[in-house]
């Protein structure tokens, strides 16, 4: 979180929080408003620029599904987004314990939602931990184009395997469960662009990893993907992943697939500024339209869930 974004928050023992945790489809990175996209003419390179970011960055968030669903939906709730663009789902849970300044805990009404990145991403606290970005996140790139790339070279040789991705992921998960189980807080936890979590998806990768075949009792490998509480996992209007939702709205679901979201990101990216129906950027993130979408079907799942 910016400290600017911390400052406007005051939490008291009355209040009633809605927190978002995840990266850069939660934190909101695209779905400034059209007058901040045609000011800076549609160029992604001048929306990058650091100089501009307070701007587009207070937009963002703005028009993120975190603060959409209290401004049209849950009012009486005091928005709290957590979203670090770029960071993995360990970056996401462990964020929720890195502002004790705000209090969180204290507050009478929580809910959080969960929305899961991708699993190849492996964080850790980075060493200069500065505003807003608190973690440094790797990905199983070879030859990555970055000053690190031996240690991304080495993560993809030596630590990655689908099977470490999802117990990462799984174990991450287990922590935020407790976490809200001491605080009473309602959990939800959905997909932003990985249609791959599925029970199914989860047991075979952790039986079989690619000519690894696990040697654990098929019920162990059942109690570990079942740390995720499947039937309240949230699959908007049935979709796998929020891109799949987009990808419906847009009328294009021809271009969703089983295990990537690969066709989501060359349709978004292929536009010289918005989708046709405008719920997707050119930077293939959701648009304020696409949060706006977001946010109705997280609250639809809510008022289901309390029922």
């Amino acid at each position: 979180m910016y400290s600017w974004q911390k400052n406007e928050i005051k939490i008291t023992k009355d209040s009633k929080i809605f927190i978002g945790l995840g990266d850069s489809f939660t934190q909101g990175e695209g779905a400034c408003s059209l007058d901040i996209w045609k000011k800076y003419n549609w160029d992604l390179k001048n929306m990058s620029d650091r100089e501009n970011r307070t701007e587009i960055n207070k937009s963002n968030l703005e028009n993120s599904w975190v603060h959409k669903i209290c401004q049209k939906h849950l009012t009486d709730f005091i928005p709290i987004n957590m979203g670090m663009t770029g960071r993995g789902n360990r970056a996401s849970v462990k964020e929720l314990y890195l502002h004790p300044d705000l209090e969180i805990e204290k507050a009478k009404e929580k809910i959080v939602v969960l929305m899961l990145t991708g699993y190849e991403r492996f964080d850790f606290i980075h060493k200069h931990f500065f505003n807003h970005l608190h973690f440094y996140t790797m990905w199983p790139n070879k030859d990555a184009p970055i000053e690190e790339s031996k240690l991304w070279d080495s993560y993809r040789e030596f630590i990655w395997s689908d099977r470490f991705g999802i117990i990462e992921t799984l174990l991450s998960i287990a922590e935020l469960k407790n976490w809200c189980i001491v605080n009473n807080a309602m959990l939800i936890i959905t997909s932003a662009f990985r249609p791959e979590y599925r029970r199914e998806y989860f047991f075979e990768k952790i039986q079989h990893d690619n000519g690894n075949f696990m040697d654990e009792k098929i019920d162990y490998i059942d109690n570990l993907v079942d740390i995720i509480d499947w039937n309240r996992y949230l699959r908007p209007e049935g979709f796998n992943c929020m891109t799949d939702y987009l990808l419906h709205l847009e009328g294009r679901e021809d271009l969703i697939l089983e295990e990537s979201a690969a066709k989501y990101y060359e349709f978004g990216m292929s536009h010289e500024n918005l989708s046709p129906k405008g719920y997707i950027t050119k930077c293939a993130h959701p648009s304020y339209k696409g949060h706006e979408a977001i946010a109705d079907v997280i609250y639809k799942h809510i008022i289901k869930y309390k029922n």
